[in-house]
């Protein structure tokens, strides 16, 4: 494979500081591949650019016209305070009635909850929906940049991904804590010589061992970086990454029934999560309680500090809005978009025509395969990436209890108590999620949430998750509060009374139709494969003026960081033509990680040339 020695510039950064994920640099190596095959097979221009993009109006004439942005989410939002601060004008059309997209807050208060002061109990009677939690390592220094921008550093917390007390209930055992379940042998009963249906052999050696024959051999490669002279590397994680990406084909489990997950994503996480050094000795555990976005995390995590938003996520997004001059227009449903004779966009929202120079969508991908785009000449392989890219499902239970009766003695018993943390149990609920927040409040709101589900188990507790006080409605909070009960291990009398309770499915949500992207088998790109869907989606349609972003879009799906990084990257995109204001673009915002300029114009021109 022959690399353009700029687009690796990433690379030699995160080899001697280790400041970029192995995500990014896969990126990397992947639109490298892609861009090698199609210069082989095409005949195409090495480096021109493609042609200017001047937008003019419906007469022909000459005039500026905005940038239209669909989706207020934290990318829309991004790309809106990007353009604003380059100086270009914009519209941002949302078709729900709130920002935020999948960060989203539920308040049981309303706002008088967002503007309650500091550790007063009207500040936490909330409970995050959509993102919650927010790891502090180096390659996701893009969101902390952001959270410095809008002012919200005063509102970090720590996160508390675990805690000593919290619980693991299965196979209808004691309920226990994580430290004795390791301690123990086999409490849960699960081997054929307890009565259950796994090789004794492999309940003795535990999941960290198998998990470990599994990923190993591909850690052990992309580990070889750190033993080799600099200059060498780059050729090193070549070689890993092409034994990888052999297997991209290939699917395993991530959670109940998620057998599509692609091996190259549950490898990549499992790097992600070793970062900086995937040669150590604790090997990655691989557990429902694990984060979604952080499927094989291990007790090296607990090194470092993950942080949420004190008072809920949705500071983030109102705070972005707040420095915005035009502000997100609500209740906008996009229905079609159109490439004009004289280089225009035209947008159809709630049947009324808006004319733009650029469109740049935000919306999942699930959602934007509802447009028609027939009028923006798509390649083949960016019509199969928004039909098939693949989104996870994710639904969760908040619940307003009396009082906060996991932290109270005369309910758990004396030690039992818990502050923070998960635990997690084969039951529907899966995984119940306590606080980080208010945990110095007086008397705060016993918001808990009960159930985070996700794939499968997501799928059929969501289906539960209907309109309040309908009957499916009733039989989720029986079903939930049972399942508490069971998984703290006292009786379902002595949990305080509901006040309150909110669910939601992600895949029942009108605006989003799934909770995060997934990517599944052969979706990232195979060596015998010329076409990667992740690569088509990355570049513009419609001659330049049509640019996909969302965090579905970028390798670091699952995580606000990726929708930021794909919002720099459309932007950059619709300034194609416009030297200055990219060069400025790069000084004021830097570049992400995953991109570089050499790749961007490449994948401009071979979608320009119909050959991606």
């Amino acid at each position: 494979m022959t690399q353009d020695p700029v687009s690796f510039a990433s690379i030699d950064k995160s080899f001697t500081k280790h400041e970029v994920s192995f995500r990014d640099l896969s990126a990397h190596v992947v639109v490298q591949d892609v861009i090698d095959k199609a210069r082989s097979v095409y005949d195409t221009p090495d480096a021109s650019p493609p042609p200017s993009t001047i937008s003019l109006g419906v007469d022909g004439s000459l005039r500026p016209r905005p940038i239209c942005i669909v989706g207020a989410g934290v990318a829309g939002l991004y790309a809106a305070m990007i353009l604003q601060d380059l100086g270009i004008e914009y519209e941002i059309l949302e078709s729900s009635d709130r920002i935020g997209g999948r960060i989203f807050t539920h308040r049981f208060n309303g706002q008088a909850g967002y503007n309650a002061p500091i550790n007063t109990p009207a500040r936490y009677d909330y409970f995050d929906v959509g993102a919650m939690r927010f790891p502090r390592i180096p390659f996701m220094e893009r969101v902390f940049d952001l959270f410095g921008r809008i002012g919200i550093n005063d509102l970090l917390i720590e996160y508390k991904l675990r805690t000593n007390n919290n619980l693991m209930y299965y196979n209808t055992k004691p309920p226990v804590t994580g430290f004795q379940s390791s301690a123990a042998d086999d409490h849960f009963g699960i081997s054929i010589e307890s009565g259950g249906t796994v090789p004794n052999g492999y309940v003795a050696q535990g999941v960290d061992f198998w998990t470990g024959e599994v990923y190993d051999h591909y850690k052990d490669l992309f580990g070889a970086l750190d033993t080799v002279a600099l200059e060498k590397r780059q050729a090193v994680f070549e070689r890993a990454w092409l034994e990888l990406i052999k297997q991209d084909h290939h699917s395993v489990r991530g959670a109940t029934g998620l057998y599509d997950m692609a091996f190259v994503e549950s490898v990549l996480d499992s790097l992600d999560f070793d970062w900086p050094n995937p040669l150590q000795s604790t090997r990655p555990c691989h557990t429902q309680a694990n984060p979604p976005g952080a499927r094989h995390l291990n007790k090296k995590l607990e090194e470092w500090k993950w942080v949420c938003i004190d008072g809920g996520s949705d500071h983030i997004v109102h705070e972005m809005a707040k420095r915005l001059k035009v502000q997100p227009q609500l209740k906008q449903r996009v229905t079609k978009i159109v490439k004009c004779e004289y280089q225009t966009m035209l947008v159809i929202a709630n049947g009324v025509e808006r004319e733009y120079s650029h469109v740049i969508s935000t919306i999942p991908l699930s959602c934007l395969g509802s447009i028609d785009l027939d009028g923006c000449d798509l390649l083949y392989s960016q019509k199969q990436a928004i039909r098939s890219l693949q989104y996870d499902s994710s639904t969760k239970v908040g619940i307003k209890f009396e009082g906060r009766w996991w932290e109270d003695e005369t309910v758990m018993g004396s030690g039992r108590t818990i502050q923070g943390g998960q635990s997690s149990t084969d039951v529907p609920i899966r995984t119940c999620v306590y606080p980080s927040y208010g945990l110095k409040c007086p008397s705060p709101p016993g918001v808990l949430i009960a159930s985070y589900t996700w794939a499968q188990d997501a799928r059929r507790i969501g289906t539960l998750a209907d309109s309040p006080g309908s009957e499916a409605d009733k039989l989720l909070l029986e079903l939930t509060l049972d399942n508490l009960a069971k998984l703290h291990g006292i009786p379902r009398e002595k949990i305080p009374p509901v006040v309150d309770h909110f669910a939601h499915s992600w895949d029942n949500d009108e605006h989003a139709r799934g909770a995060f992207a997934l990517y599944g088998p052969a979706q990232f790109g195979h060596p015998d494969n010329a076409h990667s869907m992740f690569a088509a989606i990355k570049a513009p349609a419609a001659d330049g003026l049509l640019h996909f972003a969302g965090e579905a879009t970028s390798v670091h799906h699952a995580w606000v960081l990726g929708s930021l990084n794909s919002a720099w990257r459309a932007v950059y995109n619709a300034l194609n033509g416009r030297p200055e204001k990219q060069k400025l673009l790069i000084e004021r915002w830097g570049i992400p990680d995953e991109e570089n300029e050499v790749h961007l114009k490449q994948l401009h021109l071979l979608a320009h040339y119909k050959v991606l």
